[in-house]
This record gives C-alpha cells, structure tokens and sequence, in this order.
C-alpha cells in the first residue's frame, strides 16, 4: 500500500512538472543575422531570466528577409517577435501588422523615450504612434588617413568641418605623376546612403514631416559639385560601378585615398588596417548637418498571442544588459542616450579609430531619411546618380527621372514638389 501512494505522489509530481514546462509561454523570433555565440547571446540570456519564457529564434537570410516577412504577414504566420527593417516598418504599420507600443513604453521602468536619440521621436510622430525600437543603429561618417594629411602638412577634419574644407583638403592631399593620380583626395561613394546623406547636407529633406520624397535644388548643388570634383579638379576617384551597382574597390583602405566617406561599420573593418594610422568624423556639412540612421526595429505581432511576453523580449533587449551583449556583438552602438555613452558598441585597431564622438554627435542630428523609402526607387535613383557623375546622363535627366521614378511607385501625394 505505502509503495502505492510513493508511486501516486511520484507520477503527480512528474503530471505537476510536465504541466509547469508545458505552460511556459513561446514567442517566435526573426533575424536576418544569426545569434551570437556565448558570451553575447542575448536569446539565452533572456530565457535564463524569464524561464517562463522561451524563445524560438528564425533566421531568415538577409536577401529573403524583407520579402519573406512580407509574405507571413499576408498569411498570419509572421513570429512574434519582428525585426524590421525601416521601409517594412512602415508598411507593415499602415496595414495594420504591428502592434502600437505606446502603452507599453508609460507602463515600463526601464525604458524612457527620453533616452533615445532624436530620431526616434521623430519617426514616432511621423507615424503617430511608436511601433518599433531600434536594436541597435548604424550611420555614415568620413574617414581620413592620418598620415597622409600629416606628410601634406593639412590639418584634420574638426567637428564644424565644411564642404568647403573637405574640398580644399581634397585637393591638397591628390597626387599625380607624369598626368596620372597617384594618390586620391577621396575616394568615390561606394555606399548608396551617402548619396542621399550628402544631397541632404546640401539642404534637401530626403523624406520630409509628412514622410513624402523630398529631393531637388540640393541634391543638384550636390551632384554638379561632387561631378566637378570627380571630372574637373580630379581630386575625388570616378566610381567603378559593377552591374550590380556596387563599387568594387576601397581605395582609402588600400591607402591611396586620403579620405573616405562610409557606414559607421567599416570602422569593425578597418580596424584592421596597419600600414597607416586613421580616424572618424562628422560628414562634412554645407547648408546642415545631415547623416542617415540604418537599423531594424523590434516589433510586436499584431496578432501574436503572447504580446506581454513578446514585450519583455524586446524590453530586455533594450535594456542596458541586452544593449551591451547586441553593441559589442555586433559592433553597433545603441539608440539608447545614456547607454550609447558607454561605448560597448567601439572596436578600435591599433592604428585607428579614436574620435568616437564622431557617431556619437552625429546620432545627435541624423535622420531614418531614405530607408524609409522602397529600396527598389532609392537603389535605381542611385545608379542615375553614378551615371551622372559619369557623364552618361545629365543632371537635370536625373533629378526629372528622380521624381518621375518616386511619383510611379509612391503615388503623387507622397512626392514634394518644388
């Protein structure tokens, strides 16, 4: 009889335990990157707080990602948990697929919208309500050989830095030899964003208050001067445009260009670089100041089952603890004020970078702009923007093909008009 009932307290206790694992909540979880390895997995970090909880990660590769969130969307099999991307943010909020996180935010203690950059609170008003937070962020900055400006006696760039002085400099620091440049002021735009980040130095909103394609006197000024420096002077490389539309070399990383202007992530890339010593700064301004933000967006499935549970994913993850395991994964600072000072996000070399109060001040001005917009229109503007510089079309073909191209896939409404 005794062993009976020791047998009955043991299954009870085996259906209690089984019954406890089974309630845990599952969220559903979508990345393009994969996680990282310990200690900076920020998935098994959460679970070991919240055993309640457990996180089914997916990883989407990033050339499906945008189309295949799209598509689970549309059939109600999106994760719960949404990382996306800043042109999805906006669709998936105007057909109704995330869910506003304003009630959230006024109920938690450890996030404040006070802490974030400018940014966004700016795309929180553009869209009437916060539907998203940045995991982590990413912006443009110039880059400059050190050595180089040392050997031509030219002073570096400094925070207030002018188109003006980027292109006195650019001008100094070229080198030719028997009609042939031996060493470029800059190097050409490899990445699309400075094109837009440029144009928008020059004055031009990009995307303006009401979210419309705001683009014309400015980008013109930019792209005649930017053209004149590649074709005129010469003092700035030609782009060597693939097919696909992507510059195929690095000049400034093979040290035959004084400067540069890229993503904040090539510094994660030359850090490496030892045959000169390097820096960072703000892109040079003309009528502002203007860079452009590049993130994804924690979101909440409208119609996920398990939104208190998803919160505590994303309010973790943008918690000082999650914020350092993503930053120095990653290499990526965060949107969070008093977190971004702490710099986990910073990899130096040993011969570059210092100045990292260069993306630090830009995060203070910098704008989501045109990754707001369908990268399908801001990719094909981009390889007008190459065949100007190229003289393969003017620049007023350009523009007029610039607004042409934003009024067929945008509609009018959502097009500025000078």
């Amino acid at each position: 009889m005794q062993r009976i009932v020791i047998v009955g307290m043991l299954l009870g206790m085996f259906v209690l335990l089984g019954t406890c694992a089974s309630s845990a909540a599952v969220i559903r979880y979508a990345h393009w990157n994969a996680l990282p390895s310990d200690p900076y997995n920020y998935v098994k970090a959460f679970e070991e707080k919240n055993p309640d909880i457990k996180v089914e990660f997916i990883q989407i590769p990033e050339a499906e990602y945008s189309q295949k969130l799209r598509s689970m969307a549309m059939t109600g099999t999106a994760p719960d948990v949404l990382c996306l991307w800043e042109a999805d943010l906006a669709d998936f909020v105007r057909a109704g697929w995330v869910t506003s996180l304003d009630a959230y935010i006024k109920q938690s203690k450890e996030l404040s919208l006070d802490d974030f950059i400018p940014a966004v609170t700016q795309l929180m008003e553009l869209q009437g309500s916060l539907y998203g937070f940045p995991w982590c962020f990413a912006t443009e900055i110039a880059y400059y050989n050190k050595d180089l400006f040392d050997k031509a006696g030219v002073a570096y760039p400094e925070i207030d830095w002018t188109f003006e002085d980027f292109e006195d400099a650019a001008e100094k620091l070229t080198l030719q030899s028997e009609g042939k440049v031996t060493q470029w002021g800059c190097d050409a735009i490899g990445f699309q964003g400075l094109w837009y980040s440029l144009a928008g130095t020059f004055g031009d909103k990009i995307v303006d208050e009401q979210g419309r394609f705001s683009m014309g006197s400015g980008t013109r000024e930019f792209l005649q001067r930017w053209f004149d420096l590649t074709n005129v002077s010469k003092v700035v490389a030609s782009p060597q445009v693939t097919t696909s539309g992507v510059v195929s070399a690095d000049l400034f990383m093979a040290g035959k260009a004084a400067m540069a202007f890229n993503g904040s992530w090539m510094a994660s890339v030359y850090k490496d670089i030892t045959d000169f010593t390097w820096d960072i700064m703000l892109l040079p301004q003309s009528k502002r100041s203007y860079s452009t933000l590049h993130t994804g967006f924690f979101a909440i499935n409208a119609r996920s089952e398990v939104k208190d549970a998803v919160w505590k994913f994303i309010e973790f993850c943008m918690s000082d603890e999650g914020q350092k395991l993503i930053n120095t994964a990653y290499s990526n600072p965060s949107a969070r004020l008093s977190i971004l000072k702490k710099g986990y996000y910073k990899v130096e070399g040993p011969k570059g970078p210092r100045n990292w109060d260069a993306i630090e001040r830009t995060a203070e001005f910098a704008e989501w702009g045109y990754v707001l917009l369908p990268p399908g229109l801001t990719f094909d503007i981009v390889k007008d923007f190459n065949a100007a510089i190229l003289g393969q079309l003017s620049i007023d073909d350009v523009l007029e093909g610039a607004v042409a191209k934003a009024v067929d896939i945008l509609g009018e409404e959502k097009v500025a008009q000078e």
